[in-house]
Order: structure tokens, then C-alpha cells, then sequence
């Protein structure tokens, strides 16, 4: 059967679903497939937040936060627990932005949101649990269609004037398009493994269910986030060289670090783990070419970071917003490569800074061991300061530059924390007039 398009969506989760949006505003004849069914989970783990950055790009869409994420999981406080050093809680409020706090994300639930609005769209053709086997090229090279199939039925040939590859930083169509990276920044690669939990207990009756990130020492972190009622991704980060023990000891080396840390271990003693430990080994940051020859990527397929700054939603969904911007200038009268290369350099331009940002974060939170007395004191001093932690929420909201942020203790913030402890050790009760 062959069946003509205008755009084909190879990839159906947020970065293929939202552009298929994105193009039924525009009125145009898409065909959107996944290889998976939904509701399912991504295998590749991601940190499943929503930051206000990212609820403004879902407005867009249509989307309310009621659509797309439970109100247990709406997010007041992140709290970084350097374990048995100190702890810093850092409430969202301090952002003093139009949504102050996040949402942790079910995936099943707000894949499936965003898959259902695209196949509801009079001009989108929906498929899930089919699988792209091949691309189709012209004599000249150029992408005209994909040839695919579900489970084990007769492969079928679908046309279009634009292949979008949305399958992913491993994606399919990427390698069958030929696109290649341009810019990679990997001198700091990690690995990420996680599960989900459910009957997950409360963090403490002052903050009942906030996001926590544990910092175990020697370059390994444990990200806790609630999603709903009582249920959690736990994650863990560390660096690809630890990553050593293999896949049969996977669920046993992630299993040992949840166990380590006593609160975790109370939040979870009446839980129980419902989906298995996925992951990936060393996870790289960069771009691959956007556009060709009657292809485009989106989403993870085009730029691919760590997750450990929670940016994988907004990134995809401004991607998915460029590109269908780029589309429409395209149909317009724009060439596709003119399009397309405006396409990769306006994102690229976007995210960039932060990118290099978010590198230096792990480089920081995994790769660097500061001496205990810097921890205890000046890295102390600068994540529990409040003008800080206004700023890192904001970064990380895509509320402000990310040039405008630095990871490194600055002058104000040792000055205050200084104070903080002068004036904490002054009224400390004197230990020989305690019980007189």
C-alpha cells in the first residue's frame, strides 16, 4: 500500500507527538507512528520533571497541567542531601515567577496525553506498535518515505515531502538518513539507571514528597522524584567508567545504592519496584545534523544531554516548536535545506549555553571530589544561601541566561553562610548550662 503525506513522524512520544501537533495548527496531512503501544514508559531513562519553561511550551499545545500531570506530584521543595555532610532545601517559591514549582511526570500518563491529542487531529494519522523498517530515497539521494510494519504483518511504503526522525538519541532514523554529530561535548560521560516505585512513603512530615537528590560521595547521586500518589522514579548517576558490573548484577548494584541511604530506605520498606532497571551506560552530549535532503531529526535524535539538569522536556518540545516553524516558512516558499539549516542554527543558538552548563554540572557533581573541609564550608555556604538557590531554581526554569549562573561559591554567598554559622553558634545553648 502506498499512501502519500505531507510530513511522516517517525517516533510518537514528546518531541514527535508535540510537532505532529504543532503541524495539525497548520492544517497539515501528517503520519505520526512509535515501534511501542501506549501508555508504556521510554526504555532511555530521562528525569521526568516539568519546569515552568516547559509548562508554557504545553500551553501552547493546548495542554493543561490537570491533562498531563497528577497533582501529587506538583513539586514545592528540592532538597540535596550530601550525605552526611549537610543538607540544603531549596523551596520553588523563591523563583517568584509566574508558576512557582514543578511537576514530577508519569510518563505513562503524559506520553499517552500527548499521543491521543495528535491522533485526535483531523489531519493526523496515528500508528503505535509499528516499527520503521527502512527509508525510501529518489536517484538523486533525497528521503521520499519509509517503509514499515506491525509485528509480523506485510511491510507497508508511506510517501511524504518531509521524514521526521523523533526516535531518539539512539534513533533508527538518524543512522538511515545519515545524519552525523557536528558537535559533541563528551570529555564528562555518565550512566543512568532507574526504576519506578509505588506505596513509596513520605520524605518527612515538614516536606511530605519533594524531589531529592542524594549525593553519595565518589561521583554517585540518587534522584528520587514523585510522579503520583505514592509513586516514584528513583534513579541513579555516576560516572560510565563505574559502570562496570554488568547487566546481570544491574538490579543488584542499583538495589545495594537505594539501601545505603537510611531515609530512602524507610520511604521505601513498604514499597514495591514495578517496572525493571533501564538505563544507559554512557550517556553523551551533543547535536547530529538536523535536515537533509527530505529529512529532519527532533527531539533526543537532533541534541542529546544528560539528564541530570531535568531539560529533556522543554528541549524537545522547543525543537518540535522550531521545526514546525520551519516547516511552515518551508511551505511557504522558503527551500527545505534553507528552512532546515535556520532550523538547526536558531536551536542550536538556544541551547548551547546551557548544554555547556549542564556539562560542567556533571562534571562538578560526579567527576570532582572537593576536600570534606571545602565541602562542609564553602560548597556548604553557597547551596544553602537563598539568593543561590533562587538562582539555580531559575536556571534550571530556563528563566535566565544560563551564562548568568555559576555552579563556583562567589564572594556574597560565603560572606552570608559565614554569618549564617557566626550567628547559629552564638545561640547555641552552652553544653554545661544544658539541664542546670
Amino acid at each position: 500500500m502506498n499512501k502519500q503525506y505531507e510530513v511522516i513522524i517517525v517516533g510518537g512520544r514528546i518531541a514527535g507527538a508535540s510537532l505532529a501537533l504543532r503541524l495539525a495548527q497548520q492544517k497539515r496531512q501528517v503520519l505520526l507512528i512509535d515501534r511501542a503501544t501506549f501508555p508504556s514508559w521510554p526504555a532511555v531513562p530521562s528525569s521526568p520533571m516539568v519546569h515552568p519553561g516547559t509548562m508554557r511550551l504545553l500551553d501552547e499545545l493546548g495542554l493543561a497541567e490537570a491533562d498531563y500531570a497528577y497533582p501529587e506530584a506538583r513539586v514545592t521543595h528540592l532538597i540535596l542531601d550530601v550525605m552526611g555532610k549537610f543538607q540544603a532545601v531549596m523551596p520553588t517559591e523563591l523563583m517568584q515567577i509566574d508558576r512557582n514549582y514543578i511537576y514530577g511526570i508519569d510518563r505513562n500518563k503524559f506520553d499517552m496525553v500527548l499521543w491521543q491529542r495528535a491522533a485526535s487531529c483531523p489531519t493526523v494519522t496515528a500508528h503505535d506498535n509499528f516499527a520503521m523498517t527502512g527509508v525510501v530515497k529518489d536517484v538523486t539521494g533525497r528521503v521520499t518515505g519509509i517503509v514499515g510494519r506491525t509485528g509480523n504483518r506485510t511491510e507497508e511504503l508511506f510517501q511524504a515531502d518531509l521524514i521526521v526522525g523523533a526516535d531518539g538519541r539512539f534513533s533508527a532514523a538518524a543512522r538511515k538518513f545519515g545524519a552525523k554529530p557536528f558537535m559533541e561535548l563528551n570529555d564528562y560521560p555518565s550512566a543512568s539507571y532507574h526504576a519506578e516505585w509505588e506505596g513509596v512513603g513520605p520524605y518527612s512530615d515538614t516536606y511530605p514528597h519533594p524531589v531529592v537528590m542524594y549525593q553519595l560521595g565518589d561521583g554517585y547521586s540518587l534522584l528520587c522524584i514523585p510522579v503520583a500518589q505514592g509513586k516514584y522514579i528513583v534513579g541513579n548517576y555516576f560516572r560510565t567508567g563505574d559502570a562496570h558490573f554488568g547487566s546481570k548484577n544491574l538490579e543488584e548494584h542499583y538495589l545495594k545504592a537505594i539501601h545505603s541511604v537510611p531515609r530512602l530506605r524507610e520511604q521505601l520498606k513498604n514499597a514495591r519496584q514495578v517496572t525493571p532497571v533501564v538505563g544507559v551506560r554512557r550517556i553523551e552530549n551533543g547535536y547530529r545534523q538536523a535536515y537533509g535532503e527530505g529529512w529532519a531529526l527532533v527531539g533526543d535524535a537532533f541534541h542529546y544531554e544528560s539528564p541530570l539538569d531535568g531539560q529533556g522536556f522543554y528541549n524537545a518540545l522547543l525543537a518540535s516548536k522550531f521545526l514546525a516553524e520551519a516547516i511552515g516558512q518551508w511551505q511557504d516558499g522558503k527551500s527545505w535545506l534553507e528552512a532546515g539549516r535556520d532550523y538547526q542554527q536558531r536551536f542550536y543558538d538556544t541551547t548551547h549555553d546551557m548544554l555547556k552548563q549542564t556539562v560542567a554540572r556533571v562534571q562538578q557533581e560526579l567527576y570532582t571530589t572537593p576536600p570534606p573541609f571545602v565541602v562542609n564550608t564553602l560548597i556548604r555556604w553557597m547551596l544553602t544561601d537563598p539568593a543561590y538557590q533562587k538562582n539555580f531554581l531559575l536556571y534550571l526554569s530556563r528563566a535566565i541566561d544560563p551564562n548568568e549562573f555559576s555552579f563556583a561559591p562567589n564572594l556574597g554567598s560565603m560572606a552570608r553562610g559565614l554569618l549564617r554559622d557566626i550567628f547559629r553558634i552564638r545561640l547555641r545553648p552552652d553544653p554545661v548550662l544544658v539541664g542546670a
